[in-house]
């Protein structure tokens, strides 16, 4: 895959860039050579030097000359087109298995020069690379994602990144490397049946819950970070109350269960933990709280931004070391 992209006047968060592993392209890590191209330029050059000689022309001789200056002069700006960038990354957000994941790199191009043409793909040893092309002016700073395929859930680390440049005219190649360390975190592939499992546990003693529905009006609490948005007491936030979410009595007091053997009745593993990551978004998107329990965690029930992640977490993490 090739995409082009223009880093120019954007504003840049730089916080959560790891600064270990902030890379500075200086003279020591820029490699350059010539490109086939360049070689066949350069024998060009030789035969027409021959040439030169061999019948003693003068114009022969001034034209190899500026041939050859103009090499050089090209040679040096396409060094000068990759030396100086600095460039880090930071950690990714999670995918689930199947879906590209899409690793941040901030480019920073502090020198007053604008580069052009800049090439940015995966080591020779990885398949189904990506390629990306960026222009970046100067004296700006910019973020690129870096998008990574994945076949299977727990962790994918970044591959090892070639940043080169041809610029201006493909006699030379510039290039560097770029290694973040960074990995993603992969959730399951949500695929399973949408049926919910018909365990419920019904707790006397819970708080009221916010789901909405059939239940009885019970009354507002504050919103807290992580309510769903379906709950919000949109009137009230009008009237100029703050933001409160509704509360509902009878069926609020009911939580879901999600459990290993809710879905043992699936041969494989991976599928099992599918078809729980499928339920976890179903519930989550529903406003529904809910648990869930496989072998070696048991997470409590809750609601949530921060629950569904946990619970995600946790289907990623199954059966791998921590």
């Amino acid at each position: 895959m090739s995409t082009s992209v223009v880093l120019e006047r954007l504003p840049v968060d730089p916080t959560g860039y790891s600064t270990s592993q902030l890379k500075h392209l200086d003279r020591k890590r820029v490699y350059i050579f010539p490109t086939s191209q360049g070689w066949v330029y350069a024998l060009m050059l030789i035969v027409m030097l021959l040439g030169a000689i061999n019948y003693n022309n003068s114009m022969a001789f001034i034209l190899c000359f500026l041939l050859a200056s103009l090499g050089l002069v090209c040679m040096l700006h396409t060094y000068r087109n990759l030396t100086g960038l600095i460039i880090s990354s930071k950690i990714p957000a999670p995918v689930f298995a199947g879906q590209e994941a899409y690793f941040p790199l901030l480019i920073d191009n502090r020198m007053g020069i604008t580069r052009l043409s800049l090439k940015i793909e995966g080591h020779k040893k990885n398949k189904n690379n990506s390629t990306l092309f960026i222009n970046i002016e100067k004296s700006k700073q910019g973020i690129i994602y870096y998008p990574q395929k994945t076949l299977q859930r727990g962790i994918v680390k970044a591959h090892r990144l070639i940043i080169s440049t041809e610029y201006p005219i493909g006699l030379f190649k510039s290039w560097s490397y770029f290694e973040s360390g960074e990995s993603c975190l992969v959730y399951p592939s949500p695929i399973g049946q949408k049926t919910m499992p018909l365990s419920l546990i019904d707790d006397e003693k819970a708080e009221v819950g916010i789901q909405t529905g059939v239940d009885d009006f019970a009354g507002f609490r504050k919103y807290h970070p992580g309510d769903p948005i379906n709950s919000i007491a949109w009137k009230a936030f009008a009237r100029e109350q703050g933001l409160l979410v509704k509360l509902f009595s009878g069926k609020g007091n009911e939580s879901l269960i999600l459990s290993w053997e809710s879905v043992s009745h699936i041969p494989d593993i991976e599928g099992r933990l599918s078809q729980l990551c499928f339920w976890v978004l179903i519930a989550d998107r529903e406003g529904l709280q809910y648990s869930l329990t496989v072998p070696g965690s048991d997470v409590k029930p809750s609601y949530g931004k921060q629950h569904k992640e946990r619970c995600l977490e946790i289907l990623a993490w199954f059966g791998m070391e921590g």
